[in-house]
């Protein structure tokens, strides 16, 4: 066992943009599990959107995420030492370390899970919390239908492609929103999608009216700014919007005018944001749906998978640039 901690801080709070310096790469002394805890070794990191938004939130002093601390980050390891909470070494876990290539965790926050093969990182994407964040707002909230239009922004991301193929599996249409004409062709070729539409095109909401013809019944949002303002612009009368996330809010406090935003009173709009804690009764289906149609080889993930730690904040970037898609991940070790 190495004698340190490979870590990626926090440098600085970015003032718009995410960059690279807003990382520093760091080395640590070994992590030593106290009572209640167990030491982890990471496998796998989870790059995911919420984390630029928790670096908003404490430039305005809403999170405790300060310059200095190691970033936050879901993650899949392996239980180095400790018998806490009945785990052994050798038991594969899903937890909280952030990133960092060991971490003292607290065994009433693990989850420990079965390998699968060729690789158990869709714990991280469609078999974990971007997977039953996709089921809450197709099936608990969105409440999808056959027959209906269902219409998923950041289609080519680890959530949305989710959201879509769940749309499918109930008999849905599904139409996705994603940047540029590679990624739309691979929704429609490789994952089924009725359509796909660039929101980076200049006739971007034409491409969407012809991909809408009869309206939409159910969205689910990830995005907001002018990719929302579209989508409500083809609502069909009490459709149902399902957000859970503003990623095209995240990069820059600008404002942003919503011309359609009186759809939803016009139309009769049902508009719900969630957050994936605030349903946690409703995981464990989630996850038995999810595992259920993994195994029945009705669900599937492309992963962008970046090699090493230090490699983090440049995937990190990208992932926010568009770059890449599906589910993005770090291989630890």
């Amino acid at each position: 066992m190495t004698a340190c901690n490979l870590q990626v801080r926090l440098h600085s709070l970015p003032d718009g943009a995410v960059g690279i310096g807003n990382f520093e790469l760091s080395r640590a002394p070994m992590p030593v599990p106290g009572p209640g805890q167990v030491l982890t070794r990471t496998l796998y990191l989870s790059l995911d959107p919420y984390m630029r938004k928790r670096m908003q939130e404490a430039r305005q002093g809403r999170a405790a995420l300060r310059p200095g601390d190691p970033m936050i980050g879901r993650t899949l390891g392996v239980v180095e030492a400790g018998a806490a909470g009945g785990f052994a070494a050798g038991d594969l876990v899903l937890g909280w370390a952030g990133w960092q290539s060991f971490a003292a965790q607290d065994a009433e926050r693990l989850v420990r899970v079965t390998p699968l093969e060729p690789s158990s990182s869709p714990y991280l994407g469609a078999l974990g919390r971007p997977g039953i964040t996709a089921w809450l707002g197709m099936v608990h909230l969105g409440q999808v239908r056959q027959g209906e239009t269902v219409l998923v922004s950041s289609a080519a991301g680890a959530v949305g492609s989710v959201a879509a193929q769940i749309a499918r599996r109930f008999g849905a249409r599904a139409i996705g929103i994603a940047g540029g004409a590679g990624k739309c062709a691979w929704l429609k070729g490789e994952l089924g999608f009725d359509e796909a539409v660039d929101y980076t095109a200049f006739d971007f909401e034409r491409q969407l009216e012809q991909a809408t013809p009869s309206g939409v019944d159910l969205c689910f949002e990830s995005v907001g700014a002018a990719v929302l303002d579209a989508a409500l612009s083809r609502m069909n009368p009490r459709g149902r919007i399902a957000l859970c996330g503003l990623l095209g809010h995240y990069q820059s406090d600008a404002a942003h005018a919503f011309a359609n935003f009186a759809r939803l009173l016009d139309r009769g709009l049902a508009l719900q944001g969630f957050r994936i804690d605030d349903f946690e009764a409703q995981h464990a289906q989630a996850a038995a749906d999810l595992a259920r149609w993994w195994h029945e080889g009705a669900l599937r993930q492309h992963e962008t998978m970046t090699e090493g730690l230090e490699n983090a904040p440049a995937a990190f970037v990208g992932m926010l640039a568009g770059r890449g898609f599906g589910k993005h991940i770090v291989r630890v070790s």
